[in-house]
């Protein structure tokens, strides 16, 4: 190895132990307050949350069926997920192109700065936040390190995905039951359907909860509670077909 070489080699390897000492106060700063201290409004797995609420079949067929018709669209996210002591706060914004190229970048707590994309290589692309953002790393979409608070994978984080899986539910034995009309509740700031999944064993005990816009019948708000660590989800500023460039999915 040159002299050259081994210049390289170690200006490499400290800017590596940079990163990664850069990266640590990230993952510490991440709990936001204890669970008992956080609360978001009507989250709560006891249900139903309304009196009178109809078969929501149409609601998920809705869903499934305007989340696929979607081009492209960009929108802010916030995520509050309950861990067994303490309470993970996680924000960012979120871009999404057909067929299947999404950029995640992360503003809040949890690990600030860093932003993944998965390209038309079909591959994930991702840097940390701090001087670590000088690194891109690639690897497979569904690697563990690109997961998000809750646990979900970064190419099941668009929204037809998530009309997908609601599909998949009732399929496999979930019921679901919506609100009759848009209303107005606490936690969310706008009148949408209130949709619930339930086991039909057990209808008292929500496994997910979505709060629903009656126009563009998109999730404003998606409550997993049947996840290891309970959380809520909400989306704000959606942005539909608005012509995204290639060039935004690339790092």
């Amino acid at each position: 190895m040159t002299r050259k070489d081994n210049i390289f080699k170690g200006m490499m390897t400290g800017l590596v132990a940079i990163a990664i000492a850069a990266s640590i106060p990230m993952q510490t700063a991440m709990a936001v307050g204890s669970r008992a201290a956080v609360q978001v409004d009507n989250f709560t797995d006891k249900g139903p949350i309304l009196e009178s609420m109809v078969d929501g079949h149409h609601i998920v067929d809705a869903i499934y069926k305007h989340t696929n018709e979607l081009n492209d669209y960009s929108l802010v996210f916030e995520m509050t997920v309950f861990k067994k002591s303490s309470v993970v706060n996680e924000r960012g914004n979120l871009y999404f192109k057909k067929p299947q190229l999404l950029r995640l970048e992360e503003t809040g707590q949890y690990k600030t700065g860093s932003v993944a994309v998965i390209g038309k290589d079909g591959k994930a692309h991702a840097h940390l936040g701090g001087v670590a953002k000088f690194i891109t790393m690639t690897m497979d979409p569904d690697d563990k390190q690109l997961r998000a608070s809750n646990g979900d994978a970064l190419k099941e984080s668009d929204l037809a995905s998530l009309g997908v899986l609601l599909k998949n539910l009732l399929r496999q034995g979930l019921k679901s039951r919506v609100s009759e009309q848009p209303l107005t509740m606490k936690g969310v700031n706008e009148p949408t359907y209130v949709m619930e999944l339930y086991h039909p064993e057990n209808p008292e005990l929500v496994a997910k909860r979505i709060w629903v816009d009656p126009n563009t019948y998109l999730p404003v708000r998606w409550d997993d509670y049947d996840f290891k660590d309970p959380s809520a989800s909400v989306w704000r500023n959606v942005k539909t077909n608005i012509g995204l460039k290639d060039d935004l999915f690339t790092l």
